[in-house]
């Protein structure tokens, strides 16, 4: 394939992704306001709040995959890959039950209305654990992606509305959206799995799945403790100081917008950038890591001018932040699009699987230390904690990359002859 086609061939991938955010993100948009007029602001939080917990939990159904995958099925073989996933489908379906029933107890434990309701909703989002967006991801197929794991989701959520307009039955709309988690389940497994001649006997047995869940240790352990980071930073704020919770929520709020908004760069890398070795990893790394770099730059001083009057606007004047405290949530604003680069993308491109590791289990905890005695200290420069705790995972992160970049370069680069050795004639 010539470059011009390559390139037209990512920007569709781009406009693909794109457009999975869109649809993702408009129909859930819409969808609040209209289930709020019709049950209730009650009844939909408490969904929301399952929704939330499933979520959450979605990360331990996953168990690394979202990680680790996408750079495996980019490096394999095609016909190795539908392997990959079936094993894959083996050990996240044994992880789903008692998943399932820590979700159970932490919604009837938590959510103070319509526990039904907020469990099936809940249980819609933590069955995103055993999808197969890593997969399509890896391989840089997002016409499947958009096909056969968006348009089923979304589609749920639409019933869902349409149920709950004729019915006035929030449960319905749950059950619509489980339904939808599941045909998008369904219909990808058997996409990637029909007609393979694949050993599914051999994949079923136990000895295979629990060397599978072993080899994704590290990439749990990653996930696992970066998904807790926030809820945990939130949990500190509310208790030591509750005045600035709104700041933070609102703030989590719109970052996370910013990073969806970045997300489908994020896939296009994810199955471009470890297809390929050597000098040639080593120049997509850097066009990548410079596209990203920007990327995260714009979108963080964008935060930064425009969170204040934002606030303003969304919160009627009730959530106010300072000039510093405004660059502070910038800061952190980038590293939610420099983060996910370094983590899935860059380092697992290099086989650093291990620096991504150590990184967040350093870094973390060392944030909610510096967050808790900042609180007690000067509490209205508590983002700053944050800041420092992102600014160690980005920067350990950061310099392993470009130190694996510069081996990659370096290492087929053409040595000159030596001085004790003849030089050509050229033949004369």
């Amino acid at each position: 394939m010539s470059r011009d086609a390559a390139r037209v061939t990512r920007v569709r991938a781009l406009g693909l992704y794109g457009l999975t955010v869109v649809l993702n993100g408009t129909v859930s948009l819409v969808s609040i306001p209209i289930v709020v007029a019709i049950v209730g602001a009650d009844q939909w939080a408490s969904m929301a709040t399952g929704q939330s917990i499933g979520g959450a939990l979605a990360v331990f159904v996953a168990f690394g995959w979202g990680l680790t995958g996408p750079a495996t099925v980019a490096r394999l073989a095609p016909h190795l890959r539908q392997q990959l996933f079936l094993d894959s489908l083996f050990a996240r379906g044994l992880l789903v039950l008692p998943v399932v029933v820590v979700h159970a107890v932490a919604t009837i434990a938590i959510v103070p209305h319509a526990k039904p309701v907020a469990f099936f909703a809940g249980l819609a989002m933590l069955l995103a654990g055993v999808s197969a967006g890593w997969f399509f991801a890896g391989e840089s197929r997002p016409g499947r992606f958009l096909v056969l794991d968006t348009v089923p989701r979304v589609a749920g959520t639409i019933l869902g509305l349409v149920l709950v307009i004729l019915t006035q039955n929030l449960l319905l709309f749950a059950l619509a959206q489980l339904l939808g988690s599941l045909v998008a389940l369904a219909v990808s497994a058997w996409v990637i799995l029909h007609g393979r001649g694949l050993d599914f006997r051999a994949a079923a047995r136990f000895r295979v799945i629990a060397g599978n869940l072993l080899e994704q240790r590290h990439g749990v352990v990653a996930t696992g403790i970066y998904s807790l980071f926030t809820p945990a930073v939130l949990g500190l704020v509310a208790v030591v100081s509750p005045t600035l919770l709104p700041q933070f929520v609102l703030a989590d709020r719109l970052s996370k917008f910013v990073s969806m908004a970045a997300s489908p760069l994020g896939q296009v890398f994810q199955g471009w950038v470890p297809a390929v070795t050597g000098r040639e990893l080593a120049r997509r790394l850097r066009v990548s890591g410079t596209i990203t770099t920007s990327l995260a730059l714009s979108a963080g001083v964008g935060f930064m001018v425009f969170l204040r009057p934002f606030s303003e606007l969304m919160t009627h004047g009730q959530v106010n932040y300072t000039v510093a405290a405004a660059v502070a949530f910038g800061l952190v604003a980038m590293t939610q699009i420099a983060f996910p680069y370094l983590s899935n993308v860059g380092l697992m491109a290099v086989n650093r699987l291990s620096v991504i590791v150590t990184s967040v289990a350093v870094g973390v905890p060392v944030a909610l230390v510096l967050l808790v005695v900042v609180e007690f200290v000067a509490p209205e420069h508590t983002v700053w904690a944050l800041v420092a705790g992102n600014a160690i995972m980005v920067g350990w992160q950061l310099a392993s990359l470009r130190a694996a970049t510069r081996q990659l370069a370096d290492a087929e680069r053409p040595t000159a002859p030596s001085q004790t050795e003849p030089v050509p004639s050229g033949g004369r």
